[in-house]
């Protein structure tokens, strides 16, 4: 007998829903991908063709959650993707998992990515009973360092040249959280 998939779980937050991504989520993607300025700090270059983003998304929709799931973050009352947020390279031996997250230029500093990582840190730590979740940031994205560091995440060190984008090697500050030091 076939093994039935794990359902995708669906996040709720006041503002917002975190549900499993469709097909139909490439054009509001596209929207983030094919942004030079949201796509700056992204471990991907720009996707200059939808295509591109199409492929991503089926990606997102066929994910292995021991290993790395995405949610589509949509406001409460609209199913419309403003962006994402993502658990990947999950280590469960380690109980440790990495974290992303983008949210389309048209809605940042409305607090939408702060509120959809931190519905998805309850999950990490609470559902997946994950002991350490990680981000790798590039040292300039300013707003997202500030985000992480109101989430509580620590600093732990420069890792240069850590990441290839393109053809250009760029550098990571590499920030963790403890399943004990969240929601103290």
């Amino acid at each position: 007998m076939a093994k039935q998939p794990i359902p995708h779980p669906v996040l709720s937050t006041p503002r917002l829903r975190l549900r499993q991504f469709r097909a139909d989520d490439a054009e509001a993607m596209h929207e983030c991908f094919a942004d030079p300025e949201a796509m700056r700090f992204w471990n991907q270059p720009v996707y200059t063709k939808p295509l591109e983003t199409e492929r991503a998304v089926r990606n997102f929709i066929d994910c292995t959650p021991s290993y790395y799931r995405f949610w589509a973050v949509t406001e409460a009352g609209d199913d419309r993707c403003l962006g994402l947020v993502n658990y990947h390279d999950g280590h469960i031996r380690s109980r440790r998992a990495s974290i992303g997250y983008i949210i389309t230029p048209a809605r940042h500093r409305q607090g939408f990515a702060r509120e959809a990582v931190s519905a998805m840190l309850d999950f990490c730590f609470a559902e997946l009973g994950l002991h350490r979740l990680q981000a790798f940031i590039h040292p300039d994205n300013t707003a997202s360092i500030a985000l992480i560091d109101k989430l509580g995440f620590s600093r732990e060190g420069l890792l240069r040249d850590n990441l290839r984008v393109g053809e250009v090697w760029r550098d990571d500050v590499l920030y963790a959280l403890l399943a004990k030091d969240w929601r103290r």
